[in-house]
């Protein structure tokens, strides 16, 4: 087995934490009773060891076994990192499929601007994509609970180098954008209670769909009064 990428001592620490999580189902899977057993058992032995090269020859065995199951760790019984995150993932995995909705077009800079109608309607596009992108990183970050995103940014601070590029980005861009909804609002959740951050987060998503709604009929009543005057000159 392959052990160049990883020094046997993050290897053993890997080992000691599938043993943690095997522990989690123990009573209920005898699969997972007898390999955290086995797991524990031959970290054990290395540990009793007194000669050296013994010592050597049983890390390695054991190091060998720790990155057997790990790569085959979606048959072992185990909560494998970002398995709860699923769902989040193929909510991304559909919107990376097509152009990014909330890419910000150029013209809808000031300075690029049409004089002329057509005003009316990108100020509409832009308070459409402003609060969609707000709407979709709340709701986004409000699938997945604190601890969940806690446990999962744990196996990357701590077994980072065992996990693929794409466990590694979702747990990342999940936490960017939690980060970004912190900077921007604050700590007002911290301390409510689950029926309070419910509350506060509807509130806000309605708040964002009120203004978009109020930016269309506002649209529709310059239409609409155009549309008039055009009718009285022909």
């Amino acid at each position: 087995m392959e052990q160049s990428k990883h020094s046997e001592e993050e290897i053993l620490k890997l080992g000691k934490k599938l043993i943690k999580e095997l522990d989690l189902v123990y009573t209920t899977n005898t699969l997972a009773r007898w390999m955290a057993h086995y797991l524990a058992e031959l970290i054990n032995n290395i540990n009793k060891c007194q000669s050296k090269e013994e010592k050597s020859k049983l890390q390695k065995e054991c190091c060998d076994t720790i990155l057997e199951i790990w790569e085959k760790r979606e048959r072992v019984p185990i909560e494998k990192p970002t398995e709860k995150l699923k769902p989040i993932i193929d909510v991304i995995s559909l919107l990376k499929k097509n152009e990014n909705p909330f890419i910000r077009h150029k013209f809808l800079d000031k300075r690029n601007r049409l004089k002329n109608s057509n005003s009316s309607w990108l100020n509409f596009l832009e308070i459409v994509i402003k609060n969609s992108e707000r709407i979709y990183r709340k709701s986004l970050i409000a699938m997945v609970s604190e601890e969940l995103l806690e446990k999962d940014k744990e196996w990357i601070d701590e077994h980072g180098n065992f996990l693929s590029d794409n466990e590694m980005s979702v747990v990342e861009y999940l936490d960017s954008i939690r980060e970004l909804e912190i900077s921007i609002h604050g700590e007002e959740k911290k301390g409510a209670s689950e029926k309070e951050k419910v509350l506060y987060l509807f509130n806000e998503l309605e708040e964002q769909i009120d203004e978009q709604k109020e930016e269309l009929l506002k649209l529709k009543k310059i239409l609409l009064k155009s549309s008039k005057n055009l009718n009285k000159k022909s």
